[in-house]
């Protein structure tokens, strides 16, 4: 719990620099990949958001913590400190501006949520759902993944945040 983790204010200040500036600089590339050619981004550039999710990982392990809300909780107790505001400040706006870049690569590629199905937190999804495989771009079932036999990872990516 972020409540038992004691961290300073120099390693959230200097993690929560780290994340910004990385995730501007993959921001920029995956833009730049996206203007080449927005068809190729999603089967052959999606790697780009491995590097953010990385280091968002990065950044939990420097303060102890395992979920966003915990590593919130910890920016909260160092609020009050000018650096970290703006860093959590730069934090929201990447945020806002990873998400804005996503939704316009959803319409680029003419696909809304009105075409997806729509499933919250916990829900049960139907292995007939279609999905792109971001590797080979070929439409796939969730269940032809599940049939593998094999521990599965899915990574469903819509939301940076």
């Amino acid at each position: 719990m972020a409540e038992d983790v004691t961290v300073s204010e120099e390693t959230l200040t200097s993690g929560l620099t780290l994340l910004v500036n990385l995730g501007k600089v993959l921001l920029q590339k995956a833009k730049e990949d996206a203007a080449v050619s927005l068809q190729n981004l999603v089967p052959h550039k999606i790697s780009t958001l491995f590097g953010l999710i990385s280091a968002g990982g990065d950044l939990y392990r420097s303060l102890g913590v395992k979920t966003k809300s915990e590593a919130e909780a910890i920016w909260k107790k160092f609020y009050h400190h000018a650096e970290v505001r703006e860093q959590v400040e730069e934090l929201m706006q990447l945020e806002t501006e990873w998400d804005s870049f996503l939704e316009s690569v959803d319409t680029g590629l003419q696909t809304s949520q009105e075409q997806l199905p729509v499933a919250k937190t916990g829900d049960s999804l139907s292995p007939d759902i279609a999905f792109t495989d971001a590797r080979s771009g070929e439409s796939v079932t969730l269940g032809q993944y599940l049939s593998q036999g094999q521990k599965l990872l899915l990574v469903l990516i819509r939301h940076v945040g």
